[in-house]
């Protein structure tokens, strides 16, 4: 599964960036011309102001539109406090682009310049009572446009005939015959024409397009790698071996993507780690390392995942099949579910209630009409040793919800519920959990998880919260941080703590670095706790 990965949490007291944020207000003004007269129907752009830094690749920050009404006025509602970049565009009229700063105080005054194109200025109007221009200004625009239609003829090729729909109105009358112009008697009716056309590109644009299509055809390869060390210094109950000692995973992970048909992709998943990580010494109920879970043997590449998709009607239906992971499909909580780029521990990563333990053969429907709902359903065998496709079947359903309540930020809430055999014995095994993730603001989002598994004689209990800074109280733009908590009882008699920080340094677009403090307490019926601090370096590059 690609689990959630990021960087430890510095000291809270650098130096921020960005200050506390404050309540939202309003963004309003009005679009004029250079003489004053109002500008209606104008599209006014509202954007974050991203600053760049070299050699780093920046995320387009999100952007609202509106347009100006009939008085030339426009208004933003429920603007956070930061810098902003407003751009206004107008059919003939050049484009206005500033940078604003929220709460502005007052309403901006928006002055539009009028659009010049070269070698197409219009003709001064006659004075009245005076003859008209001479027809040489007009000779020489036309001299101008056919220097340019020359130019244009040189450099551009046409592209293969294609195939259009036409909608066109036509008058029957009662003999049948059609006219394109009213008949008397005749009734007015809509149809459609098909017409081959040719369109004109340029040079570049159709090598261009052969090279697009060339790729969409071709196998893309990639490479994710990363090197994790970590260090074990125990806080409570008795010593054990794990006090003291150091710990390191390197892993690296190959993916091939091929677009087999239209809407169709085949990807596959291998993997190859090495090294001796903390779960090996440390008796904790969930991995205190999620990329444990990869080490089958050391040195060793195995095949994580291997499937095709397909996306139908419209795109709305997803089905996968192969080798899968339901753990990306299914409770994928966008706060805690990257081991690449989020947290290392694999009780904040994953949901233990969904009872996964290594990837295998299975069938994933996804229905995502892109509104508010969408569903999900899956079948996964979860055991390498089964004898049949019947032992160890987990079958798990999901519904989820988009919402943005109270207009604070968008939100994706989810339920599901699994059902699942256990091998030979086939005693079943259920379980149900929910999640969310919410963003508060801009550069807040709250996450939280919680699942509850049921055999004949105990119920286990696992919830986890997970709160995530980006772009604020940070040393660079692109850093992000989060803290997170989870608790466990997956053993009757056994219960977990667990809190971890982060803090991801976005040193290039493809390095980041991550500095990790987690804290781990164990407890269980009749013995003392034994508590442990966990801290660690991520090294992530992805090619």
């Amino acid at each position: 599964m690609v689990c959630a990965t990021a960087a430890v949490a510095l000291a809270a007291s650098a130096a921020p960036v960005q200050g506390a944020s404050a309540q939202a207000s309003s963004v309003n003004g009005r679009v004029v011309d250079a003489q004053g007269g109002v500008v209606a129907n104008a599209e006014v752009t509202l954007g974050l102001w991203t600053p760049a830094m070299p050699g780093m690749k920046m995320t387009p920050a999100p952007q609202r539109t509106a347009r100006s009404t009939g008085d030339g006025t426009f208004v933003f509602t429920q603007v956070p406090p930061g810098q902003y970049v407003l751009q206004v565009d107008a059919p003939g009229f050049e484009r206005s682009s500033q940078e604003i700063t929220v709460p502005s105080g007052q309403p901006l005054d928006v002055k539009l310049a009028v659009l010049e194109v070269p070698g197409a200025e219009t003709a001064a109007r006659p004075v009245s009572g005076q003859a008209p221009a001479d027809n040489q200004l007009l000779l020489d625009r036309i001299r101008t446009l056919e220097e340019r239609l020359n130019a244009l003829e040189s450099s551009t090729v046409l592209s293969e005939p294609e195939t259009r729909v036409k909608r066109i109105e036509v008058y029957v009358d009662q003999n049948g015959n059609t006219h394109d112009q009213p008949v008397s008697g005749a009734k007015k009716t809509v149809t459609y024409q098909r017409e081959r056309v040719y369109r004109r590109q340029t040079i570049n644009e159709k090598i261009e397009d052969a090279l697009g299509e060339q790729e969409k055809r071709s196998v893309k390869l990639g490479v994710s790698a990363a090197i994790i060390p970590q260090f074990a210094i125990r806080t409570r109950g008795e010593r054990t071996e794990a006090d003291g000692h150091a710990y390191e995973l390197a892993n690296a992970d190959l993916f091939f993507t091929a677009n087999v048909a239209q809407h169709t992709l085949f990807y596959a998943d291998v993997v190859g780690i090495s090294g001796t990580p903390p779960d090996l010494e440390i008796p904790s109920l969930t991995l205190l390392n999620g990329f444990t879970a990869r080490l089958v043997r050391q040195n060793e590449l195995n095949l994580r995942e291997a499937w095709l998709r397909t996306e139908l009607f419209s795109r709305k239906l997803s089905l996968s099949a192969g080798r899968l992971d339901l753990t990306n499909y299914f409770d994928r909580n966008a706060v805690a579910n990257d081991e690449t780029s989020q947290f290392l521990s694999d009780s904040l990563v994953n949901n233990p209630s969904l009872g996964l333990a290594v990837n295998g053969s299975g069938f994933v429907a996804v229905f995502d009409p892109k509104r508010s709902l969408n569903f999900k359903i899956g079948i996964q065998q979860s055991n390498p040793n089964a004898t049949s496709l019947s032992d160890s079947i987990y079958t798990l359903a999901e519904v989820g919800y988009f919402a943005n309540p109270f207009k604070i930020g968008e939100g994706n809430y989810r339920f599901w519920y699994r059902v699942n055999n256990v091998e030979k014995q086939q005693q079943h095994r259920t379980a149900f959990g929910a999640s969310f993730d919410q963003r508060l603001s801009s550069t807040v989002t709250l996450a939280g998880r919680f699942g509850a598994s049921q055999t004949e004689d105990r119920r286990d209990q696992f919830y986890s919260g997970a709160l995530q800074f980006r772009n604020h109280l940070v040393f660079n733009p692109g850093d992000y941080w989060a803290v997170g908590y989870s608790q466990s009882n997956l053993i009757a008699g056994r219960r977990e703590q667990l809190a971890e920080g982060y803090y991801n340094f976005q040193l290039t677009e493809r390095l980041k670095l991550s500095f990790h403090l987690t804290h781990v307490l164990e407890s269980s019926a009749g013995a003392s706790k034994l508590g442990f601090l966990v801290p660690g370096i991520r090294l992530q590059a992805s090619f």
